[in-house]
């Protein structure tokens, strides 16, 4: 009788436990749901702002150096913030990114990184993934840039070369993280407002002393950024555009801008960053050796990387 009843006290305690147990998997179910609810909440209506902000600084000074080598001072700085507005079937999706980096080498300093880009994608959601979407973007740099450090010769300027492209497509946005941007309809426009560069017909002028230069064509622009956790950053993007109003030009030879930023906040204040950022336009002749010794000019892949750690902010 005694094991009767203690047995009946453990299948009670047993079958409470578990009912318990049960009880709090589904509490902790239900409010996992409910936190993806509330962030899916957030990010279909009002504004969700992403960005960052970092300045690095390096310097070397030598005297009497038997191993040899020069002074050098640099510092860069990058600005990115990613506004996104969300409401209804509507949403703006805009990314500007404001950078300049200066080297100092015994004397002579010049530029490592210099450039203006933003961009803002409209969308009108006909599904729960695509859109109808309107795109203008906007691309330059602040100084001037010489084509060898202390040579003299500029080859850019502000303005010169700007480009503007805008059109109408298509846009596959699963999320915030990822929009694809596809239009058959967009017209790029190249302006040259240097007088030497227009001159000497920089950047796909025609005539010596032109400022603009207009294309129509086909564009794809890809644009996807990730907060990996509450330290790392990561986003990149790319452009793709096909000449198809330029008789001279074949259509699959295409203009490629494509970037890389990552973002890895060390401690609170101090983070390590890298950009690296790929042009391709036939429209740009760069000064090449020919097999046969020769120099001549032509299009060629532009490629530059900046890596640095200082001071950050992330928001």
């Amino acid at each position: 009788m005694k094991y009767n009843h203690l047995f009946s006290v453990l299948f009670t305690v047993c079958t409470m436990t578990s009912f318990a147990q049960t009880e709090a998997e589904n509490a902790q179910k239900m409010r996992e749901q409910a936190e993806k609810l509330a962030e899916k909440a957030k990010q279909d209506t009002g504004w969700t702002i992403n960005g960052s902000f970092s300045v690095t600084a390096s310097s070397i000074m030598l005297q009497n150096w038997q191993a040899g080598g020069a002074n050098v001072a640099a510092g860069a700085a990058i600005f990115n913030i990613t506004p996104i507005y969300n409401q209804g079937r509507s949403s703006l999706v805009t990314n500007l990114v404001m950078a300049y980096g200066l080297n100092r080498q015994d004397g002579v300093a010049f530029k490592m990184d210099d450039r203006i880009d933003f961009q803002t994608n409209y969308n009108y959601k006909f599904t729960d993934d695509w859109n109808v979407s309107s795109l203008a973007s906007f691309r330059t740099q602040f100084f001037e840039g010489e084509d060898a450090p202390g040579s003299g010769t500029i080859i850019s300027d502000f303005m010169a070369p700007a480009y503007l492209v805008y059109g109408l497509g298509i846009t596959y946005k699963p999320s915030n993280r990822l929009v694809v941007y596809m239009s058959p309809a967009t017209a790029k426009h190249t302006f040259v407002f240097n007088d030497s560069l227009s001159q000497r017909q920089m950047y796909g002028l025609a005539n010596p002393g032109d400022r603009h230069r207009f294309e129509a064509g086909a564009y794809v622009n890809i644009f996807y950024r990730e907060k990996l956790n509450d330290k790392i950053n990561f986003q990149t993007r790319l452009d793709l555009f096909s000449n198809y109003s330029d008789p001279e030009r074949k259509p699959q030879n295409l203009d490629v801008n494509a970037e890389v930023l990552f973002f890895w906040k060390i401690t609170k204040f101090i983070s390590f960053n890298a950009a690296l950022n790929l042009i391709y336009d036939e429209d740009i002749m760069i000064p090449v050796e020919r097999a046969d010794g020769s120099m001549g000019q032509g299009p060629r892949t532009q490629l530059k990387s900046v890596l640095g750690a200082g001071f950050a902010w992330t928001f």
